[in-house]
């Protein structure tokens, strides 16, 4: 059946636009519906001709990264917020709020509650009108990061926990079984990258890869082939090992040093975390630790300035603060040029690149300003810094100290 014939007939109601998407365009969430027509996914906006449908194929998604992105696109449409129910709407909520650009030019975008200033209720024939002000922190669009005032039919309830629209969830089948295809394709080209490593591959985990495809790809079910993200990963690692065995040896990058790490934490998964926020591809390194202390140290590298300038940020932003999942902040302890030199030898780090997490991980998310775990992380933050602070001035003493008993006469 066609697009065509699909659009034919009756008008469709509101009510058949249960599907919120954000548009690429601009940012805003619109009501829509979802046509999928073989392996095509058509989004059809409320009260838009059909010549602005915004229209998907496989082809255009090329990696499981895009899959994710794809998906938080779309949502169940957000509920109005009624008069009766503002003293529901707690801080830190996230909220879909409208704003008027122009009297015929009305979107949407998400918020945060940052304070509801409570009014007491009129009733106007009977009805309960609520005249409380929500104060509430754009999350993105043009005003991102930004305070705005807003009264009850300006906020609608978002519905982060409901299913996935069927259409949407049945694309992205579609997406996965291709690029897995695809990987498999292109197995040969894969397999040769690998075997031609200058290097012992009994050392790198491309040769986990290449015994287990060898002994097992015969005889191995769909279910327990590797993954497209997984082979995916895995010649990213390869690629990785290629390059020059320190931080310190390549001529042009730049470094940002960060503190206060999850112990467990993955180079993956920073790396995973820092292309979804910000588009950019990095290098992660976690540092070992003692077992005394309960965090640890990394790195982050980048190959250009405007990469470099892009991360700081988002990782400096006053608006928001990079959290773990065990509560833990980030701290960005020392910011390199490449003018400077700062060596790590991979082999001590390269155990972390083995154990790499499938899918999208939560270890990592941004907390805003108004919620409850963002007053938390800044205290933790702001504690952290301080901790960090005597530390710096111990090391400045010990120095000293080191002096005194090391060269007494420039002392005396």
């Amino acid at each position: 059946m066609s697009l065509a014939n699909l659009n034919s007939g009756a008008p469709h109601s509101l009510s058949d636009y249960d599907v919120e998407y954000r548009a690429k365009a601009d940012d805003a969430w619109y009501s829509v519906r979802t046509v999928l027509d073989g392996e095509k996914l058509s989004v059809k906006y409320y009260d838009f001709g059909d010549d602005q449908d915004s229209v998907f194929e496989p082809q255009y998604i090329k990696s499981e990264q895009e899959i994710e992105e794809f998906k938080n696109r779309f949502r169940p449409v957000s509920v109005q917020l009624q008069d009766r129910e503002c003293k529901n709407l707690a801080e830190g909520a996230v909220v879909c709020a409208s704003h008027s650009f122009s009297v015929l030019d009305i979107r949407f975008h998400d918020a945060v509650v940052d304070d509801v200033i409570y009014k007491d209720h009129s009733f106007v024939n009977g009805e309960e009108q609520c005249m409380c002000t929500f104060v509430v922190i754009w999350l993105h669009g043009p005003f991102a990061g930004c305070l705005a005032n807003k009264k009850v039919e300006n906020i609608c309830i978002v519905q982060s926990n409901a299913q996935l629209d069927p259409n949407v969830s049945t694309f992205l089948k579609i997406v996965k079984e291709k690029l897995e295809s695809a990987a498999y394709n292109n197995y040969g080209t894969i397999h040769k990258d690998i075997t031609s490593l200058p290097m012992k591959l009994e050392s790198t985990c491309a040769q986990h890869f290449y015994q287990a495809s060898e002994t097992n790809r015969a005889s191995q079910s769909a279910s327990n082939r590797w993954t497209y993200k997984e082979i995916e990963r895995i010649c990213n690692h390869a690629q990785r090992i290629k390059e020059e065995s320190d931080i310190g040896g390549i001529e042009n990058h730049y470094v940002v040093l960060i503190d206060n790490m999850d112990k467990d934490l993955s180079p993956s998964t920073i790396m995973e975390f820092i292309h979804r926020q910000t588009s950019i591809s990095v290098r992660a390194f976690v540092f070992p630790s003692l077992s005394s202390e309960t965090y640890t140290n990394g790195a982050i590298v980048l190959d250009s300035e405007k990469d470099l300038q892009k991360l700081c940020e988002f990782l400096d932003s006053p608006n928001h603060i990079i959290l773990s999942w065990r509560g833990r902040p980030w701290v960005i302890a020392k910011k390199l040029s490449r003018h400077e030199t700062y060596v790590v030898p991979s082999g001590t780090l390269m155990a972390k690149y083995q154990h790499i997490k499938t899918g999208i991980t939560n270890d990592l998310k941004v907390v805003y300003p108004g919620s409850e775990e963002y007053r938390t992380a800044k205290r933790l933050r702001d504690l952290f810094m301080e901790f960090s602070e005597h530390q710096q001035q111990l090391h400045k003493r010990l120095a000293l100290e080191e002096q005194k008993i090391l060269q007494p006469s420039l002392t005396a």
